[in-house]
């Protein structure tokens, strides 16, 4: 993986071909990451929005590609010398295989705003990380954790897009909209709980197991990078055993991976 500036300021992140792979947690989701080091303030009424302009290349995703593995503790996939007692499957999107994202992170209570760009499609993702993956003070279990694809769409590829993520709130309320080139891709009320119990139409990736709750988030920190996300919901949390779903290296890195270059990065702050 490489990472380079360019002339014009903009800074490109090279991975044609993924070769770092775990078969733990969430960490196999991370192939390139960087977080600004300072937060950025949510008005008590307004407005936190964050835009970049990304390029994105995705080679060797494939349509419809199925990713396997066997409900077990991590690793357990390789000690399985017969079929497996408990196979796991599901169709990774394009974006799960290999994207190029933007971030939007709190990690004061886990909840994070993310847009995938792969070749040609895209997605926004929602979620809230258990405290056993982001160590943050507020105490996250299953029960409020989640993580949901909004909403997928096609692009036109070899093409760069303005993507933006604005998180709103006053009194009692919060919301977060996904822009795409100017124009509002999706709209999200009631951050902190889950779609699935809004009864918001969303992909199908993945049913949340509780309630969550509604959040007022103080601050955000703003991030980039190269990810996958063809793990199992809620990855291998040892707090629910019998989800716990092994996947072998070979399922995860199977000749992707991604090339982005990121330019403009932007943050806009709103007062009602």
């Amino acid at each position: 993986m490489a990472r380079s500036p360019e002339r014009s300021g903009a800074v490109t992140v090279d991975a044609h071909r993924f070769n770092t792979v775990y078969d733990y947690s969430v960490f196999d989701h991370l192939k390139y990451i960087g977080v600004s080091s300072d937060s950025f303030v949510v008005p008590p009424s307004g407005s936190l929005e964050f835009a970049v302009n990304i390029s994105a290349s995705t080679p060797g995703t494939q349509a419809g590609r199925i990713i396997h593995g066997c409900y077990g503790a991590p690793g357990s996939f390789w000690a399985i010398t017969d079929s497996c007692a408990r196979p796991w499957s599901q169709v990774a999107l394009q974006g799960q295989q290999a994207g190029v994202v933007l971030n939007m992170i709190n990690f004061q209570t886990g909840q994070l705003f993310d847009w995938f760009v792969s070749g040609d499609r895209m997605f926004a993702l929602i979620e809230r990380l258990p405290s056993s993956v982001t160590g943050n003070a507020t105490l996250v279990g299953l029960d409020k954790a989640y993580t949901q694809i909004i909403k997928e769409a096609p692009i036109e590829p070899g093409q760069a897009h303005h993507v933006s993520i604005r998180y709103w709130r006053a009194p009692g309320q919060s919301s977060v909209d996904y822009f795409l080139d100017g124009n509002l891709f999706v709209h999200v009320d009631h951050v902190g709980v889950p779609l699935d119990k809004q009864g918001v139409p969303f992909t199908g990736y993945a049913a949340s197991l509780g309630n969550g709750e509604q959040l007022s988030l103080d601050s955000f920190q703003i991030g980039h990078g190269l990810f996958s996300l063809l793990d199992a919901f809620p990855y291998q949390d040892t707090s629910a055993p019998t989800l716990s779903v092994s996947i072998p290296f070979s399922e995860r890195a199977f000749g992707q991976g991604a090339v982005g270059t990121f330019s403009g990065f932007d943050v806009t702050t709103r007062t009602n």
